[in-house]
């Protein structure tokens, strides 16, 4: 038992140990950096593309906006009237948000201007990119980081619904998140008051929720700036409670308008950095030519209805791209996915509520640590090709589970650090843990049957042994008793030198399938001989060896040429062996002793009686693949208070024959009529298997038994 406890809660220490490497690794910013790159790339290309978002369209300007509008190709010096009249063509199709990823830093003609500017104010609805300003200001010993947003043109600044910055990285950073909320200030983001316009257009619906709650001082009377208001309800809690439970208890929306406005609430209690859930490679979002847009019918005009649209720079062609970005969906080309397909990507995900939801640090620790536990001890408790084989079969199923959670749910676990770092660590960990402990048992062994047993067979065992033996007395085994038949009689007509040929003839054919099946001759006298297959625990493995070595042995004696045959009795029983010294002064020998021998030898004398060959407990035959047999009931063996069930041992399967089964499937028949207590119906049943089968020694034993007992006063038949 102590052994037991000391293994186990080794094992479960190092799987602990492994477990805590594996959450140390993943918080450190470089395994944070490998998950995002290798491993949540390759969800993505797994998955591939997602069904675009229906809600937003982007009106792309790339490389033949220019020569079929015939303008410039440089598109900053185009006459910002062409702005307005896409501008007035999307506000008379209804369309609900209208988000210009262009910044207007510098003023043009003035005439052009104010019909650009008058085009954003009669829309009401343009929502137009500023720039986001960092400047690091040196100040004695201490540094300071001051943020600014700079605004577009004034007048374009004054006439939009909202200014807004879309901060994105630098090439070639690779671009896998986003803003909701930029910067000390909590700027609120184009892609998160984009959405704000769409659930509150007028800037009037969170102001009617805004009257009944307390909580809303800090705005100071401004609830209809969407940024102030985006702004409070992303710093205070209490203020979103207030305004959640405002609007539930309001009739005044619709459920879709309700889902939007719950929308923003969920935007401003959200990541304010969250990772962008892609819906593919670039133009996955529907995308329409800004050309095509200027001279659309009404018809194409009218499917824009109620749509959000976002206008940017979005080439589709490598070497005529403006504002590309590097991301996942990267082509090989080295088309990326522009700045303004960002964007309408954020702003679908914060809509749709889809960004990706990483595990935060607690859950994290505790998935790391569960799943180090779990490789481990498949490695330790399935040692060899079985461990790494369900270790590998673990991490399969694991990254299935990842990617299920990430294709239908947007849950981001880490498979990296899992798959690809904790479980080679844990099998080169637990292989070494594995050899170290079968060279110290090669040793034990060594040093427990050196002066016994050969060394070929000492090391056969050590092969077998997985962990040390618990006692050095005591191991689990099968034994294999066998006894000759007529060999008293034989002997007395045989002379000594023949006998002794005939005997050493006969052994030899019942040692090579004991030993071509690693087991171990342990005793031999006379016309006996006791096998045995020693293991430190219990293994199917050995039994299934030692029954595969009993039905060789008769095969073998059956073709031999043994003259005369010498016909031979098998018995087989499993469980713990006693190994022990026998002997006296100086001379001892190691042997197997005990119950476990008894046993295994008056189960084999039963076959005389039963008039078979090969008798086994069922503990012996428990999972065993490959071998028929037949259980021919319950004994009592002499020195056992409890009866033991014995099978026949009967042929593998390869060797059996249609008679077999029809004589076994007849005779269990029998055998349960005979358990039930109907013996008169079961005799009936032995008698004919009797006329089909003469020979078979159960049934007649069976038919003998019962008129045994029916002529027994003492234990009359009823």
């Amino acid at each position: 038992m102590k052994a037991h406890r000391k293994r186990h809660l080794g094992s479960l220490g190092l799987g602990l140990m492994i477990g805590l490497l594996g959450a140390a690794l993943a918080l450190i910013p470089a395994s944070a950096n490998w998950e995002e790159s290798v491993g949540l790339g390759l969800l993505f290309k797994l998955r591939g593309g997602e069904p675009p978002p229906q809600e937003v369209v982007i009106v792309s300007i790339n490389g033949d906006t220019a020569s079929q509008l015939g303008l410039g190709e440089e598109i900053p010096q185009w006459p910002r009237s062409v702005h307005a009249q896409l501008i007035d063509h999307l506000h008379e199709a209804g369309v609900a948000v209208i988000a210009i990823d262009i910044f207007f830093k510098k003023p043009r003609e003035p005439e052009m201007d104010a019909r650009l500017a008058a085009s954003i104010a009669r829309a009401g609805n343009v929502l137009l990119v500023g720039y986001l300003e960092r400047q690091r200001l040196n100040s004695g010993e201490q540094t300071l980081q001051i943020e600014r947003l700079l605004p577009p043109l004034p007048e374009f600044a004054d006439a939009a619904a909202v200014v807004a910055p879309f901060v994105l990285p630098k090439v070639p950073v690779r671009v896998s998140r986003f803003w909701t909320f930029n910067g000390e200030n909590a700027l609120p983001s184009l892609p998160a008051l984009a959405v704000h316009h769409l659930a509150d257009p007028e800037g009037d619906r969170f102001g009617r929720l805004l009257e009944a709650s307390a909580a809303a001082d800090e705005l100071a009377g401004d609830g209809t700036d969407s940024i102030a208001l985006l702004q409070a309800l992303q710093r205070n809690p209490a203020l979103r409670h207030q305004v959640r439970e405002s609007l539930n208890a309001s009739s005044d929306y619709t459920p879709a308008e309700k889902s939007r406005l719950e929308t923003v609430l969920n935007i401003a209690a959200g990541d304010i950095y969250p990772y962008l859930n892609f819906y593919g490679p670039p133009a996955s979002i529907r995308t329409l030519p800004y050309q095509q847009l200027l001279k659309a019918d009404s018809e194409v005009l009218a499917k824009l209805r109620g749509k959000a649209v976002f206008i940017g720079y979005a080439g589709d062609y490598q070497p005529t791209q403006q504002d590309g970005f590097y991301t996942v969906f990267t082509q090989k080309n080295g088309l990326d996915l522009s700045g303004v397909e960002i964007a309408a990507t954020a702003f679908a995900n914060l809509l749709r509520g889809e960004t990706l939801t990483p595990l935060d640090p607690p859950a994290l620790i505790m998935l790391l640590m569960l799943y180090g536990l779990a490789v481990t001890l498949l490695l330790r408790h399935l040692p060899g090709s079985k461990g790494v084989v369900a270790c590998l079969l673990l991490a399969l199923a694991f990254l299935g589970l990842v990617y299920w959670l990430f294709s239908r749910h947007q849950l981001w676990l880490p498979w990296f650090t899992p798959v690809a770092l904790q479980t080679p660590l844990a099998m080169i960990l637990i292989l070494t843990w594995h050899y170290r402990q079968m060279r110290r048992s090669r040793e034990q062994l060594r040093e427990l049957f050196g002066y016994y047993l050969p060394g070929d067979v000492i090391d056969r065992l050590a092969e077998d042994k997985e962990r040390a033996m618990e006692h050095s007395d005591k191991a689990f085994g099968v034994c294999l008793a066998s006894d000759a038949r007529k060999y008293t009689s034989l002997a007395e007509h045989m002379a000594p030198d023949d006998l002794q040929a005939f005997l050493n003839h006969y052994y030899e054919i019942l040692f090579a399938p004991v030993r071509n099946r690693d087991g171990v001759v342990s005793d031999v006298i006379g016309d006996a001989m006791l096998a045995i297959w020693p293991a430190t625990e219990p293994k199917v493995e050995i039994r299934q060896r030692a029954c595969e070595a009993a039905l060789e042995i008769v095969q073998s004696l059956r073709h031999s040429d043994l003259n005369p045959p010498l016909p031979t009795g098998i018995g087989l029983h499993a469980g713990e062996l006693v190994m022990s010294h026998v002997g006296a002064i100086d001379h001892f020998e190691y042997r197997a002793v005990g119950d476990m021998v008894n046993t295994t030898n008056r189960i084999e004398a039963l076959n005389k009686a039963l008039g078979t060959q090969i008798l086994a407990s069922e503990e012996t035959l428990s999972d065993l693949n490959g071998i028929v047999t037949r259980e021919l009931g319950s004994f009592m063996l002499a020195g056992r208070e409890q009866p033991l069930i014995l099978h026949e041992v009967a042929a593998l399967e390869t060797e059996a024959t249609p008679e077999l089964y029809a004589l076994h499937r007849d005779f269990g028949e029998a055998l349960s009529e005979w358990k039930s207590g109907a013996r008169k119906q079961a005799l009936a049943l032995f008698e004919a298997i009797a006329q089909r089968y003469p020979n078979d020694g159960p049934s007649n034993y069976y038919i003998q038994q019962y008129h045994e007992r029916r002529s027994s006063r003492i234990n009359p038949l009823a």
